[in-house]
């Protein structure tokens, strides 16, 4: 099995604590999407996140204007942690 290293890397930096994937829309991409690590503010390809949101332990974190509409996300099974 082939590792892609750049998912690899991305899923270091989701793990180090309080991170965040986060979805922004902005007309500077042709997609209208922009996906990016907080706090660290690294961009993440639309491939990248995508296969990052399939992953079982990527779960929503909050949602963004529209309640069931989550904008940003985190690494690990975290809500049986918020209790």
């Amino acid at each position: 099995m082939v590792r892609d290293k750049t998912l690899d890397r991305t899923l270091d930096r989701l793990r180090r604590p309080g991170a965040t994937l986060t979805l922004t829309y902005t007309p500077d991409t042709v997609s209208g999407r922009l996906f990016h690590i907080l706090p660290d503010g690294v961009r993440v390809a639309d491939e990248i996140a995508r296969r990052l949101l399939e992953h079982p332990l990527v779960q929503p974190d909050s949602d963004g204007l529209l309640p069931g509409h989550p904008q940003s996300w985190r690494l690990g099974d975290w809500r049986k942690w918020k209790r």
